[in-house]
């Protein structure tokens, strides 16, 4: 199956972006103007200078254990929850590719007891922008990415229906990549475009090694491409980053070339309704529904990072489940409080990320009632298998968007079934 935390369930584990040597004059220029314009204050501006000096005396020696009394008790890195923040920080999601020599504090906001600090780290031929916070003991509650120049944001102006293709119980449609027609998986459990290492190379200059959390847990960030165009119907973005990222199990006869996944980047500002049974995708901008009877069921979603998480009840239990429409089969943590309802087959799955399988084996069955919102679904494929770092979130992944109609509204944050 497909990884449901492709790019870092995402949410992902964010890759810092660095800025090349001929964008790095026109920062300085910008550096110079925030920096002149936005004096911090004086309340607190020695004690968080103190504790950014020993952030950077901690990265430059690549430890951990000099990093970690800086930390608050809940750390939070580019909006990931502290248990996956800090497994981060310790594998060395933040260890810099050279030097880190000036460190400026351009701005301080906030109040005494919460401040931020916009911060600019000054290494050879690279400047990386970052916001961190602090809390009352000058502690570092939260690191985020703070680019200079905002990701371009992806926008479908006209709605558009698109068929699509199942392979191994997935959807994919046809798109072009800098100009290249191919298949492209549509994963809602993906945190941006992922690209196919068979099919494109990645860019030569490459910023902080960053992580990514996938169904076998953290690993190295992989390198990433630069994309001058994706279009899929009307869905177009120009001049982004994808993640390279490998297809090796999943290319198929029928979905011939495999390029990559559209993730949550580009969708977030969409809704996207699949209809399985017409082998067709709609996407708006604004909410579909025209033509369409009322669905059975509308439920609210909470985030998980990038990825919606919705109530799903199995007996007597009600638990929180990603809904990835890149994930062959639906997965459950454990059998705890399951009893009766999970009838074991015979045979067990592995679990893949759409490269390599793992090598632990996980039973594979079937859960007789799964309700969501008030829908009933008899008899769905679950395999027991625990996504490190998910934090104990289940995943219901193809089976329920192949039972029936399945909308996700991400700008009102809701999913509707028929």
């Amino acid at each position: 199956m497909r990884a449901a935390l492709s790019d870092s369930l995402g949410g992902r584990v964010k890759r810092s972006e660095f800025i090349g040597l001929w964008r790095a004059l026109l920062a300085a220029a910008a550096l110079a103007f925030l920096a002149g314009c936005q004096t911090p204050g004086s309340a607190g501006r020695h004690e968080i200078r103190a504790t950014l000096d020993a952030y950077r005396q901690a990265l430059n020696g690549r430890s951990f254990e000099r990093l970690e009394p800086l930390l608050s008790d809940e750390i939070r890195v580019d909006g990931m929850p502290d248990e996956l923040s800090r497994a981060g920080l310790r594998a060395g999601m933040q260890w810099p590719p050279s030097r880190i020599g000036d460190l400026q504090i351009l701005k301080v906001s906030g109040l005494p007891e919460a401040l931020e600090a916009r911060v600019a780290l000054y290494m050879e031929r690279r400047v990386l922008m970052l916001r961190i916070a602090f809390d009352s003991r000058w502690r570092i509650r939260s690191i985020d990415d703070a680019p200079l120049w905002k990701s371009r944001r992806v926008v479908v102006k006209d709605p558009f229906v698109s068929p699509f293709v199942v392979s191994s119980g997935l959807a994919f449609v046809r798109g072009k990549v800098n100009g290249r027609s191919g298949y492209l998986l549509l994963d809602t459990g993906s945190s941006d475009l992922l690209l196919n290492t068979k099919y494109f190379s990645p860019e030569a200059a490459q910023g902080m090694p960053g992580l990514v959390a996938t169904v076998h847990g953290l690993q190295k960030q992989p390198r990433r491409a630069m994309v001058k165009s994706l279009q899929w119907g009307n869905l177009v973005a120009r001049d982004i980053r994808g993640q390279l990222h490998e297809f090796s199990q999943m290319e198929a006869p029928g979905i011939v070339p495999l390029l990559g996944a559209i993730g949550f980047e580009q969708l977030r500002n969409s809704v996207i309704a699949f209809d399985w049974k017409g082998r067709t995708v709609e996407v708006s901008a604004s909410g579909i529904g025209a033509g369409h009877p009322a669905p059975r069921a509308t439920v609210p979603f909470s985030y998980f990072l990038h990825a919606p998480v919705i109530p799903v009840r199995i007996g007597e239990r009600t638990w929180p489940m990603v809904l990835d429409s890149g994930a062959q089969v639906n997965l459950l943590p454990r059998l705890d409080e399951l009893g009766q309802h999970f009838c074991r087959l015979a045979g067990d799955t592995t679990i893949s990320d759409g490269g390599q399988p793992g090598e632990r084996p996980s039973p594979l069955g079937i859960v007789d009632r799964v309700a969501v919102g008030g829908i009933l679904y008899r008899e769905m494929p679950f395999a027991i298998f625990e996504v490190p770092y998910l934090g104990g979130n289940g995943i219901l992944g193809s089976p329920v968007f192949q039972n029936g109609r399945v909308e996700i509204d991400y700008p009102r944050k809701r999913v509707s079934l028929w």
